[in-house]
């Protein structure tokens, strides 16, 4: 078995894998809505499914999808691992500015805490652990590969 053979053989890291899905998870739950009695929440899947198709809001699905298979090398491949940490940090920008959109949707509040007030649902705390989960596995990726 030549070097080669080993290189393109899988080798996925736990972490890289599980961060992108538990990110892509808290990216399609609901994230909060205008107020309550509200059925209609902020989310990435709210946005993927519009029926303008989402448009730019996608892109953050791709960063998720290159770091997922990126992470199934990572352990093994150095390019790998920098490219699932490069694309986790890329994933989280993009999902940080769907929700920064979200936000700008809400009329201008009295309150200095207005958004306090919002009625939160589970997507933004679990996105942030995926988030979390893959930027730390990517990092300890590319230093595990680069030994």
């Amino acid at each position: 078995m030549t070097a080669e053979d080993v290189s393109l053989r899988p080798a996925p890291d736990a972490l890289i894998i599980g961060g992108s899905l538990v990110a892509l998870a808290g990216y399609l739950l609901p994230w909060f809505r205008l107020q309550d009695g509200y059925a209609w929440s902020f989310s990435g899947w709210t946005y993927a499914s519009l029926s303008t198709g989402g448009g730019w809001t996608l892109v953050t699905f791709g960063w998720l999808a290159v770091a997922l298979i990126a992470g199934l090398w990572a352990r093994s491949s150095q390019g790998a691992a920098v490219t699932a940490l490069t694309c986790a940090i890329g994933g989280m920008m993009f999902a940080l500015l769907v929700v920064a959109v979200s936000f700008a949707q809400f009329p201008e509040q009295g309150s200095s805490n207005w958004v306090g007030e919002i009625p939160f649902d589970v997507g933004l705390p679990v996105m942030a652990l995926g988030f979390g989960l893959l930027v730390a596995g990517g990092v300890r990726a590319v230093v595990r590969a680069g030994r």
